[in-house]
């Protein structure tokens, strides 16, 4: 992993943001002097160079809606998930009642443990490796309980709580590599290099009227860190501003009298 990438990934969102307008505003700096250099001062708004920079900022746009539309899916599967989980947990706390008054009570118990355990994945931020190692134990535990469990229950009622115990592990390891699972790096990365690129064009462009766009340019470039920042926070499962919705979980264990 790059410098770059851990930086994206671990450091503040609104230090990213200043560094990253700083960056476009002295890239489009850049741009104004080298066409000041080249000793054209005519106002770049007509002819080729406005067309040259209204296709460079078009397709920056895109690049930003197919990035955020990447960035978007894996919070909708995160939050899909979620719910997942919790109908899993509660399908087979229902289904371990089956096993009897002594043993389905042992085991429901060990089914409630294990969702304390697992409600602690959104307190551990991006470093969940001791929940995980947690929920591991859990699961060993759990399994050992539900084996007990069913030891003396009929056949239909054994498969049953075997199948919905196995359906609430794979869950955990679905949302395990979803939370792994991020926008690729090389693409942020990509987009961002594109957007300085742009930056330098509009500096460019508009380096000849003087200040008249300053403002604007101004905007421009606020909007688009913006955007990049509002990717970058729906690429962090825990530690950004959005984040998913435990309360499918809280309502599972909730239920657990």
């Amino acid at each position: 992993m790059s410098l770059l990438d851990t930086a994206l990934i671990s450091e503040n969102l609104w230090l990213l943001g200043i560094g990253l307008f700083a960056a476009m505003t002295l890239c489009a700096r850049l741009g104004a002097r080298l066409r000041q250099a080249g000793g054209t001062e005519r106002d770049g708004e007509g002819g080729g160079e406005g067309y040259l920079l209204s296709a460079a900022l078009a397709l920056l746009g895109l690049l930003i809606a197919f990035t955020f539309s990447l960035a978007l899916n894996r919070y909708d599967t995160r939050r899909a998930l979620v719910v997942t989980e919790a109908n899993a947990i509660s399908t087979t706390w229902l289904r371990a009642e089956l096993a009897g008054e002594s043993s389905g009570t042992e085991l429901q118990r060990a089914i409630a443990d294990y969702t304390d355990v697992r409600l602690k994945l959104p307190a551990a931020e991006d470093n969940a490796e001791s929940v995980e190692v947690e929920t591991v134990k859990a699961q060993a535990k759990l399994w050992a309980d539900m084996r007990a469990a069913i030891r003396d229950a009929p056949p239909p009622v054994a498969a049953t709580i075997v199948t919905a115990t196995n359906e609430m592990f794979d869950v955990a390891s679905a949302r395990k590599a979803e939370r792994i699972a991020r926008v690729p790096g090389r693409v942020i990365e990509v987009l961002i290099l594109y957007a300085m690129m742009s930056a330098a064009i509009v500096g460019y462009v508009l380096g000849g009227s003087g200040g008249k766009h300053r403002v604007v340019t101004t905007i421009l470039f606020a909007l688009l860190t913006l955007a990049l920042l509002l990717i970058l926070d729906l690429d962090r499962p825990w530690s950004g501003g959005i984040t998913v919705s435990q309360q499918p979980m809280l309502d599972a264990r909730a239920a657990m009298r």
